[in-house]
């Protein structure tokens, strides 16, 4: 019998085989999408699903992903109406995609995207607003070396991204006043977890600020702890060159030692639920 991580791997993996299963009956009734499922368990199906995703590594996860999608295009055969595939895509990009939502994760929506361009079930103008969020997630994804960077910090002394060297690097693109800013940076000052990986030096804690407005920055500094970093990008690449693709503010990324990206946009309560496992 699996128990632990290998449960929750092989979970993920199979969670959606109940509800493809071929022996199943499909329907036509408008608010039942497939054996009978309504819309709204669908939904919170997705919804658990995609949590359990966060539970496990991420290529197991992307994995699952690809799996997913082979089950929702197929489902294309059997539904000439393509209400199931739409639907999953709808509600994967809901999850994944929006920067508002709490398990937003870009790299796991990648596959999604994969099969979207593949199965061409959009015009012209919707296969280039696809492909553009592609890119986008194609950009720092995880797993990959994040784009390095010089910025300036508080002193007037250059630096470059890949200066630290801690085992993590906590990279927070965010605005001085900004509230959601201000919340993020009150989570992590207060978090046992993050104090104790700072305290043994396994993590430094980066902001950046990504506008012209050196001013407004300079006002905002006693927003950050004493024990962070802060700095602005003074070439403003980051914002104008779309070095990093920063979506929304505020922006949190975790990286390795060798600086490659472990987590890209992860929300804050999905961050601390993530360092909690690792500590």
């Amino acid at each position: 019998m699996l128990s632990g991580q290998d449960a929750a791997e092989y979970a993920a993996a199979h969670f959606w085989n109940r509800y493809f299963d071929s022996t199943k009956v499909w329907t036509d009734a408008p608010d039942t999408l497939l054996g009978g499922v309504s819309r709204e368990d669908m939904t919170a199906a997705a919804r658990e699903y995609i949590i359990a995703l966060w539970s496990i590594p991420y290529k197991q996860a992307l994995e699952a992903q690809v799996w997913l999608m082979s089950l929702a295009e197929a489902s294309l055969d059997n539904d000439t109406t393509g209400r199931i595939y739409d639907f999953m895509t709808s509600v994967m990009e809901s999850a994944l995609w929006n920067p508002l939502s709490e398990l937003r994760n870009e790299g796991l929506y990648i596959p999604v995207l994969e099969s979207i361009l593949r199965t061409r079930r959009t015009g012209e103008h919707y296969s280039a607003y696809y492909q553009q969020q592609l890119s986008t997630c194609m950009n720092n994804r995880p797993g990959e070396p994040a784009a390095d960077f010089s910025y300036t910090d508080a002193r007037g002394v250059h630096h470059r991204l890949y200066d630290t060297d801690t085992e993590y690097t906590l990279l927070l693109f965010s605005n001085p006043g900004c509230p959601a800013c201000r919340e993020i940076i009150s989570t992590l000052r207060n978090s046992p977890v993050v104090t104790a990986l700072q305290h043994d030096g396994r993590m430094t804690l980066l902001s950046i600020y990504i506008d012209e407005d050196l001013e407004e920055w300079r006002m905002g500094l006693t927003d950050y702890p004493d024990s962070w970093i802060t700095g602005y990008n003074h070439d403003l690449t980051i914002r104008d060159a779309l070095v990093y693709d920063v979506r929304a503010i505020p922006s949190v990324y975790l990286l390795d030692r060798d600086k490659k990206v472990i987590f890209k946009d992860i929300a804050p309560g999905m961050l601390m639920l993530q360092f909690e496992n690792m500590h």
